[in-house]
């Protein structure tokens, strides 16, 4: 009975995790599918089943994870069956009782909803939203209803979703599902409570694993572990091109622009600029800002100037693209240098060919310094007057101070610190070679049962030091410039996972020496994607829905266990490289020391993103691509961490090959969501 029950639970899983990857990658919803729902339901079942026949509930911890998953399993289904949830369309000063569900059937209401009024609330200086928020009326009493604020009334939420383009209506999602919310949050409350007490049980594989890599030598881990070429002067067409010298570029790179949707200095669009037309900050010996205003005054220098495209795309919308950025800079358009308050008071950033307010056609002084300025200053770059040069400039840094709310000093000039630091080049390959390097060098010392020499541990230990303090100042300065945490888009959250490996390297190296290795792959190559991926990683404000603090929860869970889940990849390659059956075994032990946490990490890092979701639109889980390969990950993980019952786990040769294998749908999640298959998360 007991072996039947376990082939038949894990069987089940299995059929299940084949479903939902062939379902994501076809695009074919089965989620709702009778026969998908069942499987569900034989795996919560015979699991609970088999875990009760086996003893398990003796330890409450370990029973108490397996129960939660039949809860939040069982809330799911009752919110399938009876849970209601559609649209409601609100017009200012109207009043609605009936909302429409997803098959465009009108539900009635126990009571009506009118809307006041709807606003976007903007970032300060900026045409960028920073909240949508409805005004609403219910049985007399007024609410607020923004992104991640919802409202609450008689078990129906109500949550912002969408308005109208004339500001004049709201469009509200609808959800009720009393029971089965509760019965999921259950689920919840009760997972998180076991993993913390799991880690306390004496008697369970994770303790063993301890015991016996504390009698070698290796202590416990903690539980968490908090471009292209350029063209030469010899290769121009001509003499070299034309530009300011670097001192008058760099005072046009300290005005502010808008840009982006915000207001940065000058220099960034220089950075981003640059890097677009030449793939690196800078051309030859000359900085963005020398670029990016040689552009500008010397145009027929620059337009001779090859920009970086492959040869099969000459010609291509691509080539015009960047030809496009040029000439927009020499024209001006580019440069939203000049803020003006409008009629209404609300001020805005024009560039000098713009259409400007009417009140400022009528002030002559105004019109004719937003016009006619940079045709003053370029008189002077002509007769190379550079003292002139600087002294206009600084004009127009004063009417910008004067007229507009500007970021603090402070503020830019960390934002062209990090212009200087944002791609992590050198570092990248610096950390993959050494990385490689030391991972070689353990191999051969681990197969003859010594450990790597101290001079050598010291001396990495060094460089993990310099590369965690360079990847902490460059988080640090854009998590200071942009507002919010590293914590969404491709760029940050790379970054986010280097930082997470350089830290565990410094915290864990001199009782995890195979950690230095490993730490320096992960990070050389989480920062070369940072700097591929994200090749002009510009600081934007972050959209309203992710301004939740549950957002740096979910993303810190799901990257740290990321980070170890790659960690335990790399130390199956050494496990299946290494010879000799007790270092495989040693570093089989090592993996599933790190594995437990890690899984537990994805768990609730994956299940606060639902309690995000919740919270943001109503509803927890959607089977978003993103979301079902997190749940994938999860379960084919969760085969490794149950080897007292998969006796195949214990082979250690079989487990390093399952956790190289596993590791690709950690990459799946990641990447090939985003790259493949798009969805609500394409984001992050």
């Amino acid at each position: 009975m007991q072996k039947a029950l376990k082939y038949l639970s894990f069987g089940t899983l299995a059929v299940l995790i084949l479903t939902m990857m062939a379902a994501t990658v076809l695009h074919y919803d089965v989620y709702y599918n009778p026969v998908f729902i069942a499987l569900w339901g034989v795996v919560a079942v015979s699991g609970l089943a088999y875990v009760v026949i086996r003893g398990v509930p003796r330890k409450l911890p370990v029973f108490g994870l397996h129960l939660a998953f039949v809860l939040i399993l069982a809330g799911a289904l009752i919110t399938h069956i009876w849970g209601e949830s559609g649209m409601l369309h609100l017009r200012q000063g109207e009043s609605e009782t009936v909302f429409e569900d997803e098959d465009g059937t009108g539900k009635q209401l126990p009571f009506s909803v009118s809307l006041e009024r709807f606003e976007i609330v903007r970032y300060p200086g900026s045409a960028a939203p920073a909240d949508y928020s409805s005004v609403v009326t219910v049985e007399g009493q007024k609410y607020t209803i923004s992104m991640n604020h919802i409202l609450r009334h008689r078990g129906y939420r109500f949550c912002q979703a969408d308005f109208d383009e004339d500001l004049q209506g709201s469009i509200l999602s609808v959800n009720h599902d009393p029971w089965g919310i509760g019965m999921t949050y259950t689920g919840y409350g009760l997972l998180l409570l076991s993993i913390i007490l799991f880690f306390f049980v004496k008697d369970t594989e994770f303790r063993r694993i301890v015991k016996r890599l504390s009698a070698t030598g290796l202590a416990v881990l903690a539980l968490l572990v908090g471009g292209g070429s350029q063209a030469s002067a010899s290769e121009m067409p001509g003499d070299t091109p034309k530009v300011l010298p670097r001192e008058v570029a760099d005072a046009f790179g300290d005005l502010c622009v808008y840009y982006n949707d915000r207001i940065c200095p000058l220099s960034t669009l220089s950075r981003d600029y640059c890097l677009k037309a030449y793939g690196k900050a800078s051309w030859n010996d000359f900085n963005a800002n020398q670029v990016l205003t040689g552009w500008m005054f010397y145009y027929d220098w620059w337009r001779v100037v090859p920009f970086k495209v492959k040869a099969k795309e000459k010609g291509t919308p691509k080539e015009a693209e960047k030809d496009f950025l040029q000439r927009s800079v020499a024209a001006g358009d580019a440069l939203k240098l000049y803020p003006l308050a409008g009629d209404d008071g609300t001020v805005r950033w024009y560039n000098s060919n713009e259409m400007l307010p009417l009140n400022v056609l009528e002030d002559e002084n105004k019109w004719t310094f937003v016009r006619k300025m940079m045709d003053v200053v370029a008189e002077a770059v002509e007769s190379e007057d550079w003292p002139e040069v600087i002294r206009l400039v600084g004009k127009i840094k004063e009417y910008q101070e004067k007229t507009a709310q500007l970021p603090s000093q402070g503020k830019i000039k960390a934002e062209q610190l990090w212009c200087r630091l944002a791609r992590p080049m050198v570092p990248f390959m610096g950390s993959i070679t050494l990385g490689l390097l030391l991972f070689v060098l353990s191999g051969v010392y681990l197969s003859r049962k010594k450990p790597l020499p101290r001079l050598l541990g010291n001396l990495s230990a060094w460089v993990a030091l310099a590369l965690w303090i360079y990847l902490t100042l460059t988080i640090g300065l854009r998590w200071y410039v942009a507002g919010h945490g590293p914590f969404a888009g491709s760029y940050n959250v790379m970054m986010l996972m280097a930082w997470l490996s350089t830290s565990a390297m410094l915290l864990l190296r001199k009782k995890f020496p195979l950690i230095l290795p490993l730490g320096f792959i992960l990070a050389g190559f989480t920062m070369l994607q940072a700097a591929m991926a994200s090749a002009n990683p510009q600081i934007t404000r972050l959209m309203p829905v992710l301004q939740s603090p549950l957002l740096s929860i979910h993303v810190l869970s799901m990257m740290i266990s990321y980070t170890l889940l790659g960690l335990v990849a790399l130390n199956g390659i050494m496990g299946l490289i290494v010879p000799g059956k007790e270092a495989k075994e040693k570093l089989r032990d090592v993996s599933l020391l790190v594995l437990y946490p890690a899984v537990f990490l994805i768990t609730i890092g994956t299940f606060l993103g639902a309690v995000w979701a919740n919270i943001s639109w109503g509803s927890y889980w959607s089977w978003d691509p993103k979301e079902t390969w997190a749940l994938i990950t999860l379960l084919v993980y969760s085969f490794a961490i149950h080897s007292t019952s998969l006796k195949c786990f214990r082979n250690p040769v079989f487990f390093h090959a399952f956790a190289i294998l596993a590791f690709i749908c950690v990459l799946i999640t990641y990447f090939g969501v985003n790259l493949l298959m798009g969805g609500m998360h394409a984001y992050a």
